[in-house]
């Protein structure tokens, strides 16, 4: 894949996100493309952020349509 065994231990150990460089291994690897790992990475960060941001006091704008 061209990365060192520590990036990939630390990708899984959740000590490093999959970036789009890394994505693209993967894809390739496992031949199902780059946007599945970077949609897996950003969904696994806003879980993490859900349960750490308090979005209760912004206002949501509400469209003019």
């Amino acid at each position: 894949m061209g990365v060192s065994r520590q990036t990939l231990y630390d990708i899984l150990r959740q000590r490093q996100a999959v970036t789009p460089v890394i994505a693209m291994r993967l894809g390739k690897l496992f031949g199902n493309g780059p946007g599945i790992w970077l949609g897996m990475q950003t969904e696994h960060d806003l879980w993490h952020a859900g349960r750490t941001v308090d979005v209760s006091r912004i206002e949501t704008i509400q469209s003019a349509a």
